[in-house]
């Protein structure tokens, strides 16, 4: 099991490497070390030959699956929000409060892809690409009654998850 452990660490510190020539400092470490949590718990369970190719496909899938998330959400700059550059102090912004609103987001897209198919799709067609239920209705093929339920049930289930 040690020679397991220390295949995977090799892995680790190779891709750490790696993903520094390629990302962000930040990124590179975060999906290193997600690709090892991964790869270590894939491990307990399974037979593998390769734990340091693993560590690398696990983050070679972090990373399509982030891009994903990406191009799925729309982008908003600060003035879209409407926010003044002046009201966003350098203190506002805490390693801790970066972190918390991080896993708050991750728990909020798991309860958005954990929507039925059709709620899904309704409830990024409204927040997402801004249609309104009718236009939502008209696209997917249903009444608008239909759509708002699906809204509904879809908030709830954000709701519950960011509560």
């Amino acid at each position: 099991m040690s020679s397991l452990i220390e295949e995977l660490l090799r892995g680790y510190a190779d891709l750490r490497r790696y993903l520094a020539r390629e990302l962000n400092a930040d990124d590179a470490a975060d999906i290193a070390q997600s690709s090892f949590e991964q790869a270590l718990t894939y491990t307990r369970q399974h037979d593998v030959q390769s734990p340091a190719g693993l560590v690398f496909s696990i983050s070679r899938n972090l990373q399509i699956d982030a891009a994903r998330r990406r191009r799925s959400l729309p982008q908003l700059s600060v003035e879209d929000a409407g926010i003044e550059v002046d009201q966003i102090g350098a203190s506002d912004v805490t390693p801790e409060r970066e972190y918390a609103g991080r896993q708050r987001l991750e728990r909020l897209i798991q309860a958005i892809d954990g929507l039925a198919p059709r709620c899904r799709e309704a409830f990024v067609l409204c927040k997402f690409h801004g249609l309104s239920y009718e236009e939502a209705a008209e696209e997917m093929g249903i009444s608008a009654t239909v759509v708002k339920k699906y809204l509904v049930q879809a908030l709830k289930d954000c709701r519950s998850v960011l509560l």
